[in-house]
Protein backbone atom coordinates (compact mmCIF):
# COMPACT_ATOMS: atom_id res chain seq x y z
CA UNK A 1 0.00 0.00 0.00
CA UNK A 2 1.48 3.67 -1.02
CA UNK A 3 0.99 5.56 2.34
CA UNK A 4 1.03 9.23 0.99
CA UNK A 5 3.09 11.09 2.50
CA UNK A 6 4.27 8.76 5.06
CA UNK A 7 2.72 5.81 6.82
CA UNK A 8 1.69 7.45 9.89
CA UNK A 9 -0.22 10.52 7.58
CA UNK A 10 -3.66 10.60 9.43
CA UNK A 11 -4.82 12.26 5.92
CA UNK A 12 -3.88 9.39 4.40
CA UNK A 13 -5.92 7.14 6.36
CA UNK A 14 -9.19 9.64 5.87
CA UNK A 15 -8.59 9.61 2.18
CA UNK A 16 -8.02 5.59 2.18
CA UNK A 17 -11.42 4.42 4.43
CA UNK A 18 -13.62 6.43 1.99
CA UNK A 19 -16.21 3.48 0.71
CA UNK A 20 -16.23 3.36 -2.92
CA UNK A 21 -18.96 1.80 -5.20
CA UNK A 22 -17.77 -1.37 -7.10
CA UNK A 23 -19.53 -3.81 -9.42
CA UNK A 24 -19.89 -7.44 -9.21
CA UNK A 25 -18.48 -8.97 -12.27
CA UNK A 26 -19.00 -12.92 -11.24
CA UNK A 27 -19.96 -15.13 -8.69
CA UNK A 28 -18.16 -15.20 -5.97
CA UNK A 29 -18.38 -17.79 -3.35
CA UNK A 30 -18.36 -17.06 0.09
CA UNK A 31 -18.27 -13.15 -0.07
CA UNK A 32 -21.71 -12.62 0.77
CA UNK A 33 -20.41 -10.54 3.85
CA UNK A 34 -19.47 -8.01 1.96
CA UNK A 35 -22.73 -7.19 1.38
CA UNK A 36 -25.08 -6.17 3.78
CA UNK A 37 -28.34 -6.50 1.41
CA UNK A 38 -26.69 -10.08 0.62
CA UNK A 39 -29.41 -12.74 0.36
CA UNK A 40 -27.10 -15.83 0.64
CA UNK A 41 -23.25 -16.53 0.96
CA UNK A 42 -22.56 -15.51 -2.17
CA UNK A 43 -22.32 -12.47 -4.36
CA UNK A 44 -24.40 -12.65 -7.57
CA UNK A 45 -23.17 -11.06 -10.87
CA UNK A 46 -24.79 -7.59 -11.54
CA UNK A 47 -24.59 -6.69 -7.60
CA UNK A 48 -22.98 -3.27 -6.45
CA UNK A 49 -21.87 -3.25 -2.73
CA UNK A 50 -20.05 0.14 -1.41
CA UNK A 51 -15.47 -1.05 0.07
CA UNK A 52 -13.08 1.00 1.10
CA UNK A 53 -10.34 2.13 -0.76
CA UNK A 54 -7.86 0.21 1.24
CA UNK A 55 -9.80 -2.93 0.52
CA UNK A 56 -10.02 -2.02 -3.15
CA UNK A 57 -6.24 -1.77 -3.34
CA UNK A 58 -5.32 -5.16 -1.12
CA UNK A 59 -8.18 -6.90 -4.17
CA UNK A 60 -6.09 -5.46 -6.99
CA UNK A 61 -10.21 -5.01 -7.93
CA UNK A 62 -11.02 -3.83 -11.82
CA UNK A 63 -9.91 -7.15 -12.67
CA UNK A 64 -12.23 -10.13 -13.68
CA UNK A 65 -13.98 -10.13 -10.11
CA UNK A 66 -14.94 -5.78 -9.15
CA UNK A 67 -15.21 -3.01 -11.39
CA UNK A 68 -14.86 0.30 -9.57
CA UNK A 69 -17.84 3.26 -10.62
CA UNK A 70 -16.32 6.97 -10.37
CA UNK A 71 -17.88 8.27 -7.72
CA UNK A 72 -20.69 11.75 -8.58
CA UNK A 73 -18.50 14.25 -7.38
CA UNK A 74 -16.38 13.84 -10.05
CA UNK A 75 -19.36 13.69 -12.61
CA UNK A 76 -19.98 16.75 -10.94
CA UNK A 77 -17.25 18.64 -11.73
CA UNK A 78 -16.88 17.42 -15.25
CA UNK A 79 -19.51 19.72 -17.05
CA UNK A 80 -17.85 23.09 -14.50
CA UNK A 81 -14.45 21.92 -15.98
CA UNK A 82 -15.05 21.74 -19.81
CA UNK A 83 -16.95 25.06 -19.05
CA UNK A 84 -13.49 26.72 -17.72
CA UNK A 85 -15.71 27.41 -13.93
CA UNK A 86 -13.99 25.58 -11.28
CA UNK A 87 -13.01 28.51 -9.86
CA UNK A 88 -16.93 29.07 -8.69
CA UNK A 89 -16.82 24.99 -7.46
CA UNK A 90 -16.68 24.68 -3.32
CA UNK A 91 -14.12 21.38 -3.39
CA UNK A 92 -14.28 21.08 0.48
CA UNK A 93 -18.53 20.50 0.50
CA UNK A 94 -18.09 18.01 -2.50
CA UNK A 95 -14.74 16.14 -0.79
CA UNK A 96 -12.30 17.41 1.75
CA UNK A 97 -9.55 15.94 -0.02
CA UNK A 98 -10.97 15.65 -3.59
CA UNK A 99 -7.28 15.68 -5.09
CA UNK A 100 -6.13 12.75 -3.23
CA UNK A 101 -9.20 10.66 -3.19
CA UNK A 102 -9.25 11.06 -7.28
CA UNK A 103 -5.12 10.17 -7.34
CA UNK A 104 -6.00 7.02 -5.08
CA UNK A 105 -9.01 6.18 -8.11
CA UNK A 106 -7.43 6.70 -10.75
CA UNK A 107 -5.20 3.48 -11.53
CA UNK A 108 -9.23 1.80 -11.53
CA UNK A 109 -10.59 4.13 -14.11
CA UNK A 110 -10.91 2.60 -16.96
CA UNK A 111 -12.05 5.94 -19.31
CA UNK A 112 -9.36 7.67 -17.70
CA UNK A 113 -11.76 10.79 -16.77
CA UNK A 114 -10.80 10.87 -13.06
CA UNK A 115 -7.06 11.85 -14.30
CA UNK A 116 -8.30 14.47 -16.57
CA UNK A 117 -10.92 16.26 -14.25
CA UNK A 118 -8.33 16.59 -11.23
CA UNK A 119 -5.87 17.26 -13.42
CA UNK A 120 -8.01 20.39 -15.20
CA UNK A 121 -9.15 21.29 -11.72
CA UNK A 122 -5.98 22.17 -10.13
CA UNK A 123 -4.98 23.85 -13.69
CA UNK A 124 -7.84 25.67 -13.84
CA UNK A 125 -7.94 27.28 -9.92
CA UNK A 126 -4.06 27.24 -9.16
CA UNK A 127 -3.76 30.98 -10.74
CA UNK A 128 -7.16 32.37 -8.27
CA UNK A 129 -5.33 30.85 -5.05
CA UNK A 130 -2.67 32.82 -6.26
CA UNK A 131 -4.54 36.07 -6.48
CA UNK A 132 -6.37 35.23 -3.24
CA UNK A 133 -2.85 34.51 -1.36
CA UNK A 134 -2.58 38.45 -2.20
CA UNK A 135 -4.66 38.99 0.18
CA UNK A 136 -4.80 37.89 3.91
CA UNK A 137 -6.80 35.32 3.01
CA UNK A 138 -9.13 34.22 6.02
CA UNK A 139 -12.28 35.21 4.30
CA UNK A 140 -11.67 34.73 0.73
CA UNK A 141 -10.62 30.85 1.81
CA UNK A 142 -13.69 30.18 4.01
CA UNK A 143 -15.65 31.47 1.23
CA UNK A 144 -14.81 29.40 -1.75
CA UNK A 145 -14.17 26.03 0.63
CA UNK A 146 -10.77 24.66 -0.42
CA UNK A 147 -9.68 21.25 -0.40
CA UNK A 148 -6.94 19.64 1.76
CA UNK A 149 -4.60 20.54 -0.92
CA UNK A 150 -5.59 24.16 -1.62
CA UNK A 151 -5.76 25.15 1.84
CA UNK A 152 -2.37 24.49 2.24
CA UNK A 153 -1.52 26.16 -0.46
CA UNK A 154 -3.10 28.92 0.30
CA UNK A 155 -1.90 29.34 3.78
CA UNK A 156 2.03 28.57 2.35
CA UNK A 157 0.97 31.41 -0.35
CA UNK A 158 0.03 34.06 2.17
CA UNK A 159 3.07 33.30 3.96
CA UNK A 160 5.38 33.72 1.22
CA UNK A 161 3.44 36.86 0.50
CA UNK A 162 3.91 38.29 4.10
CA UNK A 163 7.42 37.82 4.26
CA UNK A 164 8.11 39.03 0.02
CA UNK A 165 6.18 42.12 1.21
CA UNK A 166 8.17 42.64 4.77
CA UNK A 167 11.43 42.34 2.38
CA UNK A 168 10.47 44.57 0.09
CA UNK A 169 9.15 47.19 3.53
CA UNK A 170 12.80 46.72 5.34
CA UNK A 171 10.95 45.40 8.18
CA UNK A 172 11.88 41.89 8.41
CA UNK A 173 15.36 40.60 9.90
CA UNK A 174 18.53 42.49 8.72
CA UNK A 175 21.22 41.57 6.83
CA UNK A 176 23.59 39.66 9.69
CA UNK A 177 27.41 39.18 8.83
CA UNK A 178 28.38 35.79 9.61
CA UNK A 179 30.55 34.83 12.11
CA UNK A 180 33.33 33.99 10.10
CA UNK A 181 33.64 37.08 8.82
CA UNK A 182 32.82 38.92 12.26
CA UNK A 183 36.35 37.26 13.76
CA UNK A 184 38.05 37.88 10.80
CA UNK A 185 37.62 41.57 11.45
CA UNK A 186 37.85 41.45 15.05
CA UNK A 187 41.23 39.55 14.34
CA UNK A 188 42.07 42.71 11.70
CA UNK A 189 41.69 45.09 14.76
CA UNK A 190 43.72 43.56 17.33
CA UNK A 191 46.68 43.38 14.44
CA UNK A 192 46.47 46.94 13.97
CA UNK A 193 46.80 47.70 17.38
CA UNK A 194 48.97 45.77 18.15
CA UNK A 195 51.48 47.67 14.85
CA UNK A 196 50.36 50.73 16.06
CA UNK A 197 51.40 49.55 19.48
CA UNK A 198 54.88 48.67 18.18
CA UNK A 199 55.37 52.29 16.19
CA UNK A 200 55.16 54.19 19.14
CA UNK A 201 58.38 55.97 20.29
CA UNK A 202 60.28 54.09 23.24
CA UNK A 203 59.88 56.80 25.62
CA UNK A 204 55.81 56.87 25.37
CA UNK A 205 55.54 53.30 25.67
CA UNK A 206 54.73 52.20 28.91
CA UNK A 207 56.94 49.62 30.57
CA UNK A 208 55.68 46.55 32.68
Amino acid sequence: MNFFPNYYSIEDIFVTQEKVECKVNTKLQRMGFLDAGAEGDDLEPGRSINLPLWYIKELKVNNAYFTVSVPDIYKNVHKAVCEAETTHIELGRLHPYFYEFGRYLTPYDRNHVIGRIIFETMRQRVRHLLDISKNDGQMAKSELRLDNIETKLHEAGVRTNTQYINWLQMTGNKILISELVEEHQKKRKRDRSDDEGDSLPSSKRVTL
